[in-house]
């Protein structure tokens, strides 16, 4: 009898890191060869709060921006710490930031599906995920999604374009 529960428990925990390792592979953004890139997810607007009305977001709307050195993104960004400190560790003689922000539900968040490169920048695919219990808040907020991208074959990001799905 206890022959079969030590066979589970070792069968069992065999499967977890595989699990793991799937699922981490699985939620991976899809890049071109030579990029390497690093996400952070923030519900609110990273460049402060309250938000002014000439800056806030509709429903659906969107922007984003390049950020291409440490003092714009300093002085920009200056909401949530994680944010902060993202801005902070970017080499940025090596890398770029890419923020991007829409306007929309409360409670889905915003993750990078993948990057292609364009003619003389990247395209960005972002997925709006929703939490799987489908809540009923229907509170307008900013969501912000600072990518940050480091390009073996291109030092300086010239454009960025964005394609956001999942809406709804």
């Amino acid at each position: 009898m206890n022959r079969r529960c030590v066979l589970a428990l070792v069968g069992a925990s065999a499967s977890v890191p595989g699990v793991y390792v799937a699922w981490n592979w699985y939620q991976a953004p899809s890049l071109p060869d030579g990029m390497d890139v690093e996400t952070l997810y923030v519900s609110g607007d990273v460049f402060g709060e309250p938000v002014p009305p000439d800056r806030d977001l509709d429903w659906r709307e969107e922007r984003y921006r390049i950020i291409r050195d440490g003092e714009t993104g300093a002085d920009k960004i200056t909401f949530d710490d994680s944010a902060i400190t993202f801005v902070e560790e970017t080499d940025f003689d090596a890398s770029s930031l890419v923020l991007v922000q829409t306007g929309m539900q409360t409670e889905p968040k915003l993750a990078l599906e993948e990057i292609s490169r364009t003619g003389d920048g990247i395209h960005l695919d972002v997925t709006v995920e929703h939490p799987w219990w489908r809540g009923v808040n229907d509170d307008l907020g900013i969501h912000s999604l600072l990518v940050r991208v480091t390009d073996e074959r291109d030092d300086a990001l010239e454009s960025v374009s964005v394609a956001i799905e999942g809406y709804l």
